[in-house]
């Protein structure tokens, strides 16, 4: 009889584990994505004019941002933005990494994103003592949960996001 209540117990705890255990990296059950609307897209802008300092050294652009997302056809999204500003030699960068459940409502044109985990990263050349990297807290997740608009252009190729445009692209 002891020699069965071991296997037992062990057979138990498993199958309590499997049931309860997951990883932090699962985002959970997933949501709804079209077909046209799954795999990777990308927003981005940079300002026309290149910085260049006193000296004549180039700077780079003053200011750039791009915003992508990936929507996977398991109903699982990826986001990142990217924010960067120059000012007189000081480089000031941002980014914002989210993952976790998509749903489209193709009759309303909206998406939600439900995040269930991310990471914040902000790099400061002339404050270093000020970078970080970090993981989202479970409040900072809760409110990045948003429902953005969406509508294709009339010739099909730019996805329009609250007003911002997309272009499908691969990385």
């Amino acid at each position: 009889m002891k020699k069965m209540i071991w296997p037992l117990l062990a057979l138990f705890v498993l199958s309590i584990c499997s049931i309860s255990c997951k990883k932090e990296s699962e985002p959970g059950p997933g949501g709804f994505v079209p077909g046209d609307l799954a795999g990777k897209w990308l927003h981005g802008n940079f300002a026309m004019a290149n910085f260049w300092g006193y000296d004549g050294s180039y700077q780079g652009n003053p200011f750039e941002q791009s915003v992508a997302f990936n929507f996977m056809t398991s109903g699982h999204f990826e986001m990142f933005y990217i924010g960067v500003a120059n000012d007189y030699g000081c480089r000031t960068e941002s980014l914002t990494y989210l993952k976790g459940k998509v749903d489209f409502d193709e009759a309303a044109s909206t998406f939600t994103i439900t995040p269930a985990e991310g990471t914040y990263r902000g790099f400061y050349s002339c404050a270093s003592n000020r970078n970080f990297n970090r993981k989202a807290t479970q409040e900072e997740l809760k409110q990045q949960q948003k429902t953005y608009s969406y509508q294709f252009t009339e010739d099909g190729r730019w996805l329009m996001i609250g007003g911002s445009s997309f272009k499908t692209t691969s990385w």
